[in-house]
């Protein structure tokens, strides 16, 4: 054997060894690479949504149904209120256009779908654009669950008893349990004045395939007597 075959030997046998390495090292990587990038999690768009804490939810920026207010669409708020929204209800002009305010210090919460999760109630009033007290279209409770991670409304409670004209009647939710929420109506008789509705009445509605059904309204107090 000549001494450049000598030399060749032991260096091809470094070269084989350091290629046998390198391709060890390059399966591992691929390896690692293909089982870090399997477990990476999933995006939002491939889950179901988070269901909601509907306590969190910033009502005064909610965006609300515009039908207790004869509006085509939804109501963004701002700060609890919105201004100057299109209507189809008449005032001193023809589709006259609403206030709409959400009292969203006034949200009651409780499990009406008997899911293990919190539903919410939050009254809001309509009212003429830039009018007296006089000028109050409508006023509802809007009832929102958020199972799937966003509002959905359920539907509005609206006053059981008999309605006078303007103002509308008030509704005020006491409590919200599994398939019913119970509520305060303060209702106007014909001597009352535009602030002061003086007839009471406790009232119900009931979930039935998820919709709200007026159930009972019971007088507790009858209103001032027409003159």
């Amino acid at each position: 054997m000549t001494h450049a075959s000598k030399r060749r030997g032991p260096l091809l046998a470094a070269v084989i060894a350091t290629a046998a390495v390198l391709l060890a090292c390059g399966s591992w990587w691929l390896y690692r690479t293909h089982d870090t990038a399997s477990k990476q999690p999933e995006t939002t768009s491939a889950k179901p949504g988070k269901p909601l804490d509907l306590e969190r939810v910033d009502w005064r920026n909610a965006v609300i149904p515009g039908g207790l207010c004869h509006h085509r669409g939804t109501i963004q708020l701002r700060d609890g209120t919105a201004i100057n929204v299109s209507s189809t209800f008449d005032g001193p002009e023809p589709r006259m256009p609403q206030d709409v305010a959400a009292t969203t210090d006034q949200v009651v919460y409780g499990d009406l779908t008997g899911d293990g999760r919190w539903e919410a109630a939050l009254p809001v009033l309509c009212a003429n654009h830039n009018s007296t007290a006089a000028g109050q279209r409508a006023m509802g409770i809007m009832v929102f669950e958020g199972s799937t991670g966003r509002l959905r409304h359920i539907g509005t409670l609206t006053s059981q008893q008999p309605h006078l004209g303007e103002p509308p009647n008030a509704v005020r939710v006491e409590r919200i349990t599994q398939g019913r929420i119970t509520a305060t109506e303060m209702f106007y008789g014909p001597q009352d004045v535009n602030c002061c509705p003086t007839g009471l009445a406790d009232s119900s509605w009931h979930l039935v395939d998820g919709q709200l059904l007026p159930e009972n309204s019971t007088v507790r107090t009858t209103p001032s007597p027409a003159p």
